[in-house]
């Protein structure tokens, strides 16, 4: 909220080793992307001078690993020792002294009485003042894993991607398999084109994470603007898109794509002052009755 943070400089007040932790609320509330918010952790984690390690307990009951610093040939063996996991989870208190298998301490990360994740040290040393840091880190944790597990639960219960208002990857994996049905039953062309923002990592280095989410949303509202309802526009993942063309065979999928790339160069977008126009990457592929719904989609990925 850029009001408060002006009332603060008016006043001069320093908000000092806090202004990281005020940063990470503000990516929350404006729900960037998780990978996004454990960056930002993990630089803020830095100050501990400590090899450590965040784990995640996910409603799957599954263990997946979300930061570490250490070397990366000891995840695994770490990973291994699932009865160090299994204590912290049922007792749902800390446990030391494992340094044997390579935990000097395991805090359990709780949101709602329920554990959702641990923050680990993997060596002795004396914090000190610094335990404050790692109180306000674990708390983070555990209202940001279980804020995102609603989320995902949300997402999964929706159809259309949260920043570019496309369709997400689950309904148009659905629509793909009757698509392609109705294509093999009245032998209609069908073809499946799937496109990346060119150079995308670049943009997202200049102008940030935010900056990077608004190109993608820029581009999911080119992609409604020029396409047909039934083309069904959709977000695959982080960076891939995708449009599957009822009814139209590799040279009519050619002819979008040329329409495409003709209103990208002749409609720059503006993002944070930096006006430029979008290139595309991308792949045609046309369905082929000899294709499987999965292997059509998965040809169609490799740009």
């Amino acid at each position: 909220m850029e009001y408060l943070k002006q009332i603060l400089k008016s006043n001069k007040i320093e908000m000092g080793n806090l202004k990281e932790i005020t940063d990470i609320f503000e990516m929350l509330g404006n729900q960037q992307e998780l990978k996004n918010i454990f960056k930002k952790i993990n630089k803020y984690l830095e100050n501990l001078e400590a090899e450590y390690s965040v784990w995640e307990y996910n409603r799957d009951k599954d263990i997946q690993l979300l930061m570490f610093n250490g070397d990366k040939e000891k995840k695994e063996g770490y990973l291994n020792n699932q009865h160090i996991f299994s204590k912290v989870q049922k007792n749902k208190k800390p446990l030391a002294d494992y340094e044997a298998e390579g935990f000097n301490l395991m805090l359990p990360i709780i949101s709602r009485e329920e554990v959702v994740g641990y923050f680990c040290l993997h060596q002795n040393v004396e914090l000190g003042d610094k335990w404050l840091d790692v109180y306000l880190i674990v708390q983070l944790l555990g209202f940001t894993l279980k804020y995102y597990e609603m989320i995902d639960l949300m997402k999964e219960m929706a159809v259309v991607d949260v920043i570019t208002g496309l369709y997400n990857y689950r309904h148009f994996r659905l629509q793909i398999d009757l698509e392609v049905e109705k294509a093999k039953r009245f032998k209609k062309f069908l073809t499946l084109a799937t496109m990346k923002v060119k150079d995308f990592d670049e943009i997202n280095k200049k102008l940030g994470f935010e900056g990077g989410e608004e190109v993608l949303k820029l581009f999911g509202s080119t992609l409604k603007k020029i396409s047909r309802k039934t083309d069904m526009p959709s977000r695959l993942n982080d960076e891939m898109f995708a449009i599957l063309l009822y009814e139209t065979n590799l040279e009519g999928a050619q002819k979008y794509i040329q329409r495409l790339e003709k209103y990208l160069s002749e409609v720059p977008i503006v993002v944070q002052g930096y006006s430029f126009s979008i290139q595309l990457e991308h792949n045609l592929v046309e369905y082929s009755n000899l294709m499987s719904s999965e292997e059509f989609l998965e040809e169609a990925k490799k740009i």
